[in-house]
């Protein structure tokens, strides 16, 4: 009797275990699914306005958040449900605004509320724009004559790419843009008086430089890319002085030398950006019902520092900023789930050699990664190793599955 009785506890126990074990998982898991950088998109005084939202997760389990430049407090996100307090200063004034969200099919749907109302705050993981989107200054080789060339790649709407080409000499037509497995592809039509050659690139983008080569008939020709206007590309830290002291800002240059402007915790997309030597210029345009704001920024670029003015109608304000990052250096938390499972994970980079060193973290947790295309390899005793390669451009999810085969 005793013994059927401690089977019975036993059981009880296991299954207790199992369960304290499962809601740990889905915690652990529900937190990464929250974790990293959001676009928010909203819409107030007829005019759409965007937010970064980041999400992370410290040490001990607990949530923090910024809101662009400004921290967050009280971030909790617990059953799908995502709450925390944003506090906006302006002067010697203090606003305190109140967001409460769901995460539904992988996207933020929630409302920021005020005592002055309340407004649609919905979000969607935010993704860099593709690295070959921009402008670059060709060169390659036809002999011993070196031939240049303005490429620029742009993406339509439609999220195909469209290709131009600009050069003194001859008419060149770029077509079948393509942006795969880390690679730039296109093929390439140039016609000189009556005469026409055709062939096809490929090549990789490291950072601002495009490296491949073109290839046809008459063999391979190796050529390199460099992206215009580098120096401004990034994210800035901004500092405004005005009457009412200073306030911070950010400046984010994207390969194509688009852009947003942060203006209170918004970000608005800038326009008329230029580069002329360390000159730079740009504009700033918001929309308040049927007014218009319009602020316009020079200033001098000198390495890594920004200084300059912004002036509007209400006068001229000091700026001085620095880079602080890479436009395109998002990241986020790539899932490995190997069968059997407990098996070791290594990164390489699209491009780099090497792997890097073993990983054995748990699956629920993952590995930081930034937007780049990567070599994922799982390696286990006794199994047969294997390769996979990951393209975070083509896909939305960031988990990938190794069913392992035992070696014979």
């Amino acid at each position: 009797m005793n013994q059927i009785q401690n089977h019975k506890t036993r059981g009880r126990t296991i299954v207790l275990v199992c369960l304290i074990l499962l809601v740990q998982t889905s915690l652990v898991r529900a937190a990464d699914d929250i974790t990293g950088d959001w676009e928010i998109t909203m819409e107030f005084g007829g005019q759409r306005s965007f937010a970064t939202l980041s999400i992370a997760e410290k040490a001990d389990g607990a949530l923090t958040g910024k809101w662009g430049s400004s921290e967050l407090s009280n971030v909790k996100f617990k059953d799908g449900k995502l709450t925390f307090t944003r506090t906006i200063r302006f002067g010697d004034n203090e606003y305190t605004m109140n967001y409460i969200g769901s995460l539904e099919d992988g996207k933020l749907v929630g409302l920021l509320s005020s005592d002055r109302g309340e407004f649609p705050a919905n979000g969607a993981r935010k993704k860099p724009k593709l690295p070959v989107l921009g402008h670059w200054d060709m060169k390659f080789n036809v002999g011993e004559r070196e031939i240049t060339g303005k490429l620029s790649i742009s993406q339509k709407a439609n999220g195909t790419l469209d290709g131009k080409w600009a050069s003194e000499r001859g008419n060149t037509v770029i077509s079948n843009v393509k942006f795969q497995g880390g690679k730039l592809t296109y093929h390439r039509k140039s016609t000189f008086g009556e005469r026409t050659y055709e062939s096809d690139f490929e090549g990789a983008v490291r950072g601002h430089k495009l490296t491949g080569a073109f290839k046809s008939q008459r063999g391979d020709m190796p050529a390199t890319g460099q992206r215009i206007g580098a120096a401004i590309i990034g994210k800035w830290e901004l500092t405004t002085t005005s009457e009412r002291g200073p306030r911070n800002r950010t400046l984010t240059v994207y390969g194509d030398l688009t852009g947003r402007y942060e203006s209170f915790g918004g970000e608005i997309p800038i326009k008329d950006l230029k580069l002329e030597g360390n000159q730079v210029t740009f504009a700033v345009e918001t929309r308040f019902g049927d007014r218009t704001f319009s602020s316009d920024f020079k200033g001098k670029l000198d390495g890594a520092n920004l200084t300059g003015q912004m002036t509007s109608s209400r006068g001229t304000r000091e700026v001085t900023g620095r880079w602080i990052q890479a436009a395109w250096s998002l990241k986020r938390k790539l899932k490995v789930y190997s069968k059997p499972p407990d098996a070791t994970v290594f990164y390489r980079r699209h491009g780099d050699r090497e792997y890097g060193p073993p990983h054995h973290e748990p699956t629920t947790t993952g590995i930081l990664l930034e937007y780049a295309c990567w070599y994922v390899k799982v390696e286990k005793e006794g199994y047969k190793p294997q390769e996979k390669f990951f393209d975070p451009y083509r896909t939305d999810t960031w988990r990938i599955d190794f069913d392992l085969q035992p070696v014979k």
